[in-house]
């Protein structure tokens, strides 16, 4: 059976204090989420895109997932669930384990200051194997972007009670300072961070579990033309030659945009039914064309 973990995005949209002094400068994190200068950035946001991200890490690896505290990856109209409720159907929903995603912060929260760090909270009573899950996630997690390691601490937090929630282990893993204005801008205000963090954790998770941690597949993030990097020509050549028709010679995997690939890529389009409409040359596979690629899609 599936080891089953919860992943909790602490607080909620609109939770009271639970987010940065006024940014200095605009920032734009993705199309979604756009910062102006002055405005203040709301923790909860930034928990839910780790969470969005650990889950698809986790899933990918094997694991049963639930989640608590969001229900998708919009980040804007989440409740503040109360914690006895967030313990209630972690509990119900018999899950091995809990991690919950938050953002640190230290002060009055109106100005930055110099705390700084990421950290691991256990409960100081009713821990179970937490301290254990909690070293191995914090060892991947500070062996990433360089921070202060502020360690494990034992304290009597709701979301690391392992017998209210009928788990093995369960942290709350604090991931930078809010309150620092470097850790707030470049790394809080940092969608690639959130999925770096959501890799070491989820590399924590299997180690501690002794589930093998299975890579993300690689799909290239530009058009593939004949003057992308080799790397990317190369997987496009990789997956035509399992998907076009076997009647069609393969491809030379040598990262070189040539002829040949050319007409693969259009023979490909044809397959899809791509091809009637299309005046191209067969010189630049777009998005629809990676995702499909990706997929090993033949219709």
């Amino acid at each position: 059976m599936a080891i089953k973990i919860n992943i909790d995005a602490g607080h909620g949209s609109n939770t009271a204090g639970k987010r940065t002094p006024p940014m200095p400068k605009d920032i734009k994190i993705n199309d979604k989420l756009i910062i102006k200068k002055g405005e203040q950035f709301r923790e909860h946001y930034a928990n839910v895109g780790v969470c969005y991200y650990l889950e698809q890490e986790l899933q990918r690896c094997g694991f049963k997932t639930m989640r608590t505290g969001w229900d998708d990856n919009n980040a804007f109209d989440d409740p503040d669930t109360p914690l006895s409720d967030r313990q209630r159907a972690i509990a119900l929903a018999n899950c091995d384990y809990s991690v919950s995603i938050h953002f640190n912060a230290y002060g009055d929260g109106k100005t930055f200051n110099s705390a700084e760090g990421v950290g691991i909270y256990i409960h100081d009573k009713y821990a179970g194997q937490s301290r254990k899950l909690a070293e191995v996630v914090l060892k991947h997690l500070t062996g990433g972007t360089k921070q202060k390691n502020r360690g494990i601490t034992a304290q009597s937090l709701a979301m690391c009670n392992c017998n209210n929630m009928d788990v093995k282990a369960a942290i709350l893993v604090e991931l930078a300072f809010m309150t620092n204005l470097r850790e707030a801008t470049e790394l809080m205000a940092n969608e690639a961070y959130w999925k770096e963090c959501a890799q070491e954790i989820a590399r924590g998770v299997c180690e501690f579990t002794g589930i093998k941690y299975v890579q993300e597949e690689y799909i290239p993030s530009k058009a593939i033309t004949p003057d992308s990097p080799k790397q990317d020509i190369v997987w496009a050549q990789e997956r035509l030659n399992k998907v076009l028709p076997d009647w069609m010679p393969r491809l030379a995997v040598d990262g070189v945009y040539g002829p040949k690939t050319r007409i693969a890529v259009l023979v490909y389009w044809d397959m899809l039914g791509w091809g009637k409409d299309m005046a191209d040359d067969g010189k630049k596979m777009g998005k629809a064309t990676r995702q499909a690629l990706s997929e090993y899609r033949k219709k």
